[in-house]
């Protein structure tokens, strides 16, 4: 970090301080959003008269952004004032969404309006996300990044996990239109809560480095810091076996499943994994300050990897019930991974850095799930377990290798 950024940093602690609070608070309101849409959005494409091939579309454009955008979101999250993008980003999406709610509600809905909509928002998604864990160090003091963002990681998972997919399918059965006011009202929520913020504002250099130049650098610094890459990329293959385990999960659940639950069962199933994620998150502070990061890497791997396998080897429900528990074990990996991030690269190339990292950790999705479809294809679904248990296994073998020795600075 810069330090002109350290020289502004509020004196009190990340979780007391108001500046993180309301940033916490629109974190909190947009993935409780982001949650909600990821429902309703295939929902609407099935209303509108679309098929599996309308689904994957306006699904693949609201993923597009991350893996074609984000290292130019990375530019500009570096060059202009973070707060400022915040909000607009936050307006952008309110408006959209306040847009596509009265076309739905008038009529007049298409599916290529709501690939359009699937487009913007999830180009608002990558910029609104690379700004505000960009930002984190910036109102949170280096020996307090755990405790922060495992109250983010916390959020993400209730909000993102368990309440909005919940929401999202009871508003989304009632009516489109309502989820995605709902949507809008949420993004407006976090409008409102990041007027009152004050990020410090670093200006960039006065000579500015070509977008091209740009771009370079912040894949260099990434490539250069040999933790950093190790992260990026073990977080790519955790995500493939995540992807993989999540394809492959529900064909095993549900009805004529080898498990045999019902829809509604299988929702109390993921549920429990939320809240295997939340609890991890509120003991992530606590682990990471008493144990080196090496550890935390390696034990968090080991059960996230064994909890990912457990289907492979029984159909029992309790006892997949705690291999799902177990895969929350992956919020203590992306707590001490991102807070090494920010605390090792300058502010003023955090942003590139992080769109770069995050790149490549969620270009795991696609491939995982791609994964998943070739085994179940030419095998069967259940192997898709034990391969996606051994991604894990490789990944924290690697990033645990590649971790410096040292525990995290002392509160």
């Amino acid at each position: 970090m810069s330090s002109t950024a350290v020289a502004s940093l509020p004196p009190s602690t990340a979780t007391g301080n108001r500046p993180f609070t309301r940033l916490w608070g629109a974190f909190g309101a947009g993935t409780l959003a982001d949650g909600i849409y990821q429902v309703a959005l295939p929902v609407a494409a099935l209303h509108l008269g679309g098929g599996a091939g309308s689904v994957a579309l306006v699904l693949m454009a609201a993923r597009a952004p991350w893996l074609v955008a984000s290292l130019h979101v990375g530019v500009l999250v570096d060059r202009v004032d973070r707060r400022r993008l915040l909000l607009l980003v936050s307006g952008v999406r309110f408006a959209v969404l306040a847009l596509l709610a009265v076309l739905l509600t008038a009529g007049w809905g298409s599916i290529a309006a709501l690939a359009a909509v699937a487009l913007t928002l999830g180009v608002c998604e990558t910029i609104f996300d690379t700004a505000l864990h960009s930002s984190t160090p910036r109102v949170v003091p280096g020996e307090r990044l755990e405790a922060a963002n495992s109250r983010l990681q916390a959020t993400e998972t209730v909000a993102n996990r368990f309440l909005g997919p919940a929401l999202g399918g009871v508003l989304a059965g009632a009516a489109t239109a309502a989820a995605f006011g709902a949507v809008g009202a949420l993004y407006l929520a976090a409008f409102t809560a990041l007027l009152g913020l004050w990020i410090p504002h670093v200006p960039p250099p006065a000579a500015r480095e070509s977008v091209g130049r740009a771009l370079r650098t912040g894949l260099t610094v990434l490539w250069r810091d040999r933790p950093l890459l190790s992260y990026a990329l073990g977080g790519c293959a955790v995500n493939c076996g995540f992807a993989a385990y999540y394809v492959a999960l529900p064909i095993l659940a549900l009805e004529p499943g080898g498990l045999g639950l019902t829809a509604g069962g299988y929702g109390l199933l993921l549920a429990v994994g939320g809240i295997g994620g939340l609890l991890t998150s509120m003991a992530s502070p606590a682990l990471a300050r008493r144990y080196p990061v090496r550890r935390c890497i390696a034990a968090s791997a080991v059960l996230l990897a064994a909890g990912l396998a457990v289907p492979a080897v029984t159909d029992r429900v309790p006892l997949v019930a705690l291999g799902v528990v177990a895969t929350g074990a992956v919020v203590l990996i992306s707590v001490v991974t991102v807070s090494y991030r920010q605390r090792a690269v300058p502010d003023e190339m955090l942003g590139r850095v992080t769109a770069a990292y995050r790149m490549f950790a969620f270009g795991g999705l696609p491939l995982g799930s791609g994964l998943a479809g070739l085994i179940g294809g030419f095998g069967s679904s259940r192997l898709v377990f034990p391969v996606a248990g051994a991604l894990v296994v490789v990944a924290g073998a690697a990033m645990t290798l590649a971790t410096p020795r040292e525990k995290v600075p002392a509160t």
